[in-house]
């Protein structure tokens, strides 16, 4: 993740009993785990009036160290219907626009807030506080007049999906949308060095005891929590935090729904790999499950026969859930099943009425199945139909093999041959894809390097070659540098680019020798 003038990696993510009081009177210290897990940015970006909404600032004093700071954005049209949006451990509600935005424009009102210690919020970061402050946010909120308490959605990723699932289950709501929800548990003991022995495991489970608030493993909650919830995975996200949302779709007790997403890395990938369906169907979701209608299919998968390979052919079969709802047309479904290890198996049907069967080759029994409508979905005849990816998605396919080398180039690590190989990469993916505007300024700094390299050649056609990529450089920069995220594989927020861009002008400014 790049995140302003500085680079950083998100942190991808036990259950105790100690009564609430003694465990809420300890937020104010933060242990080492904490310390490990919550990386609060210092930088602040963008707000909703930046991008023309109408947004009131919310400030919930805790005490007077501590408080809880945001946004709330109404809609005049919303019906009451409000989505609260809980952000990961490495950022803060200033990069959080591309959420609220698609969900203000789709009809709902948006509480985006920061926990104690992120943003503009007083006080420690520490796990008790992302769970013990919520109380006094849901109270707030459900004070509104404005709010319907009977139709509120929470919106959680990474940690923040942990904190939606406990709030879920605490404080309440009709719909829950849950994005690379790891397991503490996991991380703890990988944190730990676990060796599966009687040591190991007492080790364990005293840090489990003096460094996690109770109740706050996503698993745990699962087996309690009903109202319908979509959960979002992707199989470029760490196994183990894949494996962890997985098990927790299993143990969940309510209506639900996984979507893994294809090619995708951790949030916000998502947004640029899936760019315009990732946001129709958690809009699709969040309206059916608020108005008490949620669609969603029931999957279950039979062994129908084995092959000399060993492995088996499994039969999925899709199911509307009778007379809740079903589809007078044909509509494109993705099948997903999941093994022990992690990996995801897909196949695809078109489904008109209640029901519909695929067949997957599978090394082993799924240890869960799901089914979502892939929406705009092409008949293609050999593969059953495919996606129409959205200009951006396109783009950003086009250039998905160059950001390892674009990644080195950043840190000043690629060698001149491969720069000029770099250069000629990209020229040939635009040509496929014009680049969209997110795009060309997210490569602004490459630009601005690639044109260093070869301005400075003795080559008169690679030295204009350059002046002209420097000159890219200047002009892709944004007009409001803060306002720019790019959801690559490595996320970026605000604008670390204007440094190399900054060069890229000294360079041009000074007649070559």
């Amino acid at each position: 993740m790049v995140f302003a003038m500085a680079r950083c990696r998100s942190l991808s993510f036990v259950s105790v009993s100690l009564p609430l009081l003694v465990i809420a009177s300890c937020t104010t210290a933060p242990n080492e785990f904490d310390q490990q897990l919550l990386t609060p940015p210092v930088a602040w970006l963008a707000e909703p009036a930046d991008f023309g909404l109408r947004a009131e600032p919310v400030e919930i004093v805790l005490h007077s160290e501590a408080s809880l700071t945001g946004f709330w954005i109404p809609h005049e049209n919303g019906e009451k219907r409000t989505v609260v949006l809980f952000h990961d451990a490495g950022t803060n509600a200033s990069v959080m626009h591309p959420y609220y935005r698609f969900l203000h424009a789709a009809g709902f009102q948006v509480l985006v807030f920061d926990p104690r210690g992120y943003g503009k919020s007083k006080g420690a970061p520490t796990l008790q506080a992302w769970l013990y402050d919520l109380p006094k946010l849901f109270a707030w909120l459900r004070e509104r007049p404005d709010v319907d308490a009977q139709r509120i959605a929470l919106f959680g990723t990474g940690l923040g999906s942990v904190a939606a699932m406990w709030a879920a289950r605490t404080q309440g709501c009709q719909a829950l949308v849950l994005e690379h929800l790891p397991s503490l548990r996991d991380l703890l003991r990988e944190s730990q060095g676990d060796d599966g022995s009687a040591l190991s495991a007492m080790r364990l489970g005293f840090t489990e005891f003096s460094s996690l608030p109770e109740e706050i493993e996503p698993e745990d909650n699962a087996k309690t929590t009903k109202v319908p919830a979509l959960f979002l995975a992707s199989d470029g996200e760490p196994a183990r935090d894949r494996k962890a949302l997985v098990r927790t779709f299993g143990h969940y007790a309510g209506p639900k729904q996984l979507w893994m997403l294809t090619g995708t890395g951790q949030a916000p990938h998502g947004m640029l790999t899936h760019d315009g369906e990732y946001q129709q169907q958690i809009t699709a979701f969040l309206n059916s499950a608020l108005a008490g209608r949620p669609q969603q299919f029931a999957t279950t998968a039979r062994k129908v026969d084995t092959t000399r390979d060993g492995q088996a052919y499994w039969e999925i079969e899709v199911k509307t859930g009778g007379t809740l709802f079903q589809f007078s047309e044909p509509r494109a479904i993705e099948v997903c099943a999941v093994l022990a290890d992690g990996s995801s198996h897909f196949g695809r049907t078109w489904l008109t009425g209640h029901d519909a069967k695929v067949r997957l080759k599978l090394a082993a029994e799924p240890v869960c199945t799901s089914a979502v409508v892939v929406p705009g979905a092409i008949a293609d005849a050999e593969q059953i139909f495919v996606r129409e990816p959205s200009p951006l998605a396109r783009a950003g396919a086009n250039v998905d093999a160059l950001w390892t080398r674009i990644e080195t180039l950043r840190n000043d690590a690629l060698a001149p041959a491969d720069m000029r190989q770099l250069q000629t990469d990209l020229a040939a993916a635009e040509a496929k894809m014009p680049f969209p505007v997110e795009l060309q300024a997210e490569l602004g700094d490459v630009f601005a390097k690639l044109g260093k390299q070869l301005a400075a050649s003795q080559d008169a056609t690679e030295r204009a070659a350059g002046q002209q990529l420097l000159q890219r450089a200047i002009a892709v920069m944004p007009q409001h540098p803060e306002r720019h995220i790019w959801p690559g594989p490595t996320a970026t927020y605000g604008y670390p680019q204007e440094t190399a861009i900054a060069e890229a002008r000294r360079l041009l400014a000074t007649p070559p020798k």
